[in-house]
C-alpha cells in the first residue's frame, strides 16, 4: 500500500505525510478528516453538491489511472471528506500499478479482497490470481456504483443483507434498481447521471466508459470545474516515537 500511496499527490487523493514507528510496528500518516467518509458526510449535510463531488471523485480516479494506478477497492466507505467539503480517495492497500506482464505475487488476501457490492463480475468469476487482477475497467465498475451511493445515501444493493446473494445478482449481470422515489432524483439522480453510471457498470468490461468519457459526460450534466491540479513533490518524513516526545518537550519548554 505505501509503495502506491507515498508517490500520489492530488487534490482529490488523500496525502501520504510518512510513517511513524511505535513498538516495532509501522504505521502510515495522513492528514486528519474530521468529516469522515463519504456516506455520513452526506447524510449530514444534505445540500452538498453533489454532481461537483462525482466530478471530484473521477479527477481522483483520473490521475490515478494516468499514472497508471489501479485503486481496486473504490466504494464510499474509501472516499474521505475534507473541511472544505472535497472528496479524497483512500486506503490504497488493493491497490497496484498496472504493469504489463507483471511478475508480481499478490497475496490471498488481495486476491480475495474487495466487496461483492462494489466489486466487478470478472472479479467474483475469477479463477485464479491472473483473473483476480484489478483492472481500470472494475475501477470504472466500482466508480458507477460509487455514483448511486452519492445520490442514494446507500450501499448499492441496500436492501439485500447476504452477500452471497449479491455475488450471484452480479455474476448475472444484475443491477441495482434504480430509485423512483422524489427526495433520491431531486438530489440529482436523473436520467443522464442514472446511464452514467449504468455505462460505468456495464457486464461487459470493454463496453464500460473509462474515466475521460466519464469525466466528459459527467461536464455535459452540470457546469463545468476545471481540473484540479496535482500538489508539487514534497519530502516524505520517517517519524519515531521519539520525536514526537522531543517535539513536544520543546514545545512546553
Amino acid at each position: 500500500e505505501m509503495k502506491v500511496w507515498q508517490d500520489l499527490r492530488h487534490p482529490n487523493v488523500l496525502p501520504f505525510i510518512g510513517l511513524y514507528l511505535h513498538e516495532s510496528k509501522i504505521y502510515m500518516l495522513s492528514p486528519w478528516m474530521k468529516e469522515g467518509d463519504l456516506l455520513p458526510y452526506l447524510r449530514r449535510n444534505p445540500h452538498a453538491n453533489r454532481a461537483q463531488m462525482v466530478l471530484q471523485i473521477a479527477y481522483g480516479l483520473l490521475y490515478l489511472h494516468t499514472r497508471g494506478v489501479i485503486h481496486g477497492d473504490l466504494k464510499g466507505a474509501n472516499i474521505l471528506v475534507s473541511d472544505a467539503g472535497e472528496p479524497r480517495l483512500a486506503d490504497f492497500g488493493l491497490s497496484h500499478r498496472d504493469i504489463q506482464e507483471s511478475t508480481v505475487v499478490h497475496s490471498l488476501a488481495f486476491q480475495n479482497g474487495g466487496n461483492p457490492r462494489w466489486q466487478s463480475p470478472e472479479l467474483l468469476t475469477a479463477r485464479n490470481a491472473k483473473e483476480a487482477e484489478r483492472t481500470t475497467a472494475s475501477d470504472m465498475f466500482a466508480f458507477g456504483r460509487v455514483i448511486i451511493e452519492v445520490y442514494t445515501e446507500e450501499v448499492p444493493f441496500a436492501n439485500i443483507p447476504f452477500h452471497p446473494a449479491i455475488m450471484q445478482m452480479v455474476m448475472n449481470g444484475e443491477s441495482p434498481v434504480r430509485p423512483t422515489d422524489r427526495e433520491v432524483i431531486g438530489r440529482g439522480l436523473d436520467d443522464r447521471m442514472w446511464d452514467i453510471a449504468k455505462d460505468c457498470s456495464q457486464h461487459d468490461p470493454h463496453a464500460r466508459l473509462d474515466i475521460r468519457a466519464a469525466i466528459s459526460r459527467l461536464l455535459s450534466t452540470s457546469a463545468p470545474s476545471p481540473q484540479p491540479q496535482p500538489r508539487p513533490s514534497e519530502p516524505r518524513r520517517f517519524f519515531t516515537l521519539s520525536s514526537f516526545t522531543s517535539s513536544s518537550s520543546r514545545s512546553r519548554s
